[in-house]
């Protein structure tokens, strides 16, 4: 047997041995100092002050919403007290809080175009009439290649848009979604983007 063949088995059986292992790409040490870590799924982000963190289980694996205020007085029951003018009027009022998601799949080779084609497909099947306001080319903190998308939802009092950035690794694929009422976006655009500007994967 040759060294070009001896090289190319020993090459194979360390591969071998990797996944046998579970070997996986290193954290890199910009992830270190990020207010979020996950190891074991691979990404890193920072949260803005005062927001909550909830992980999940599932493919939607965090949760980041605005801590909640205290109520100043008690809620009274639907509609006691009141008349239908002042129920219509907290009801067009409401507005949807502003929730982050991080969603992390296995899918090992899915390219970045067919993940993002993907997202807003599934993204769909809960909102059919979400509309895709734009998809551009961006890269995440640590010049990983990702995608960002922006889809508005017409329905209801209060419009909804979410932000979602995509981006792959060799054996995942991941999406930051933001969800936020139009009306809202340019209130919560600085937490948003403190999100936005530090997600890392690997």
């Amino acid at each position: 047997m040759n060294r070009a063949a001896c090289r190319l088995i020993a090459c194979l059986a360390f591969c071998l041995a990797c996944l046998a292992a579970g070997c996986e790409a290193p954290m890199p040490k910009q992830a270190e100092g990020c207010d979020i870590v996950r190891p074991r799924l691979h990404f890193a982000i920072n949260v803005p002050q005062d927001w909550g963190v909830r992980d999940l289980f599932g493919d939607v694996v965090l949760e980041v919403t605005p801590r909640a205020k205290p109520a100043e007085k008690p809620a009274s029951p639907a509609g006691e007290g009141k008349s239908p003018e002042a129920i219509a009027h907290e009801r067009a009022a409401e507005r949807t809080q502003p929730v982050v998601h991080v969603v992390v799949i296995d899918r090992q080779g899915v390219a970045l175009d067919a993940w993002a084609d993907q997202a807003v497909k599934d993204t769909r099947e809960a909102q059919a009439d979400l509309e895709v306001l734009s998809r551009e080319p961006t890269k995440l903190a640590d010049g990983r290649e990702a995608l960002l998308v922006v889809l508005k939802s017409p329905r209801g009092l209060h419009p909804i848009l979410q932000h979602m950035l995509v981006t792959v690794t060799d054996t995942r694929a991941f999406a930051l979604l933001a969800t936020v009422p139009e009306s809202d976006m340019a209130t919560y655009e600085p937490a948003l983007k403190k999100c936005f500007d530090s997600f890392i994967v690997w």
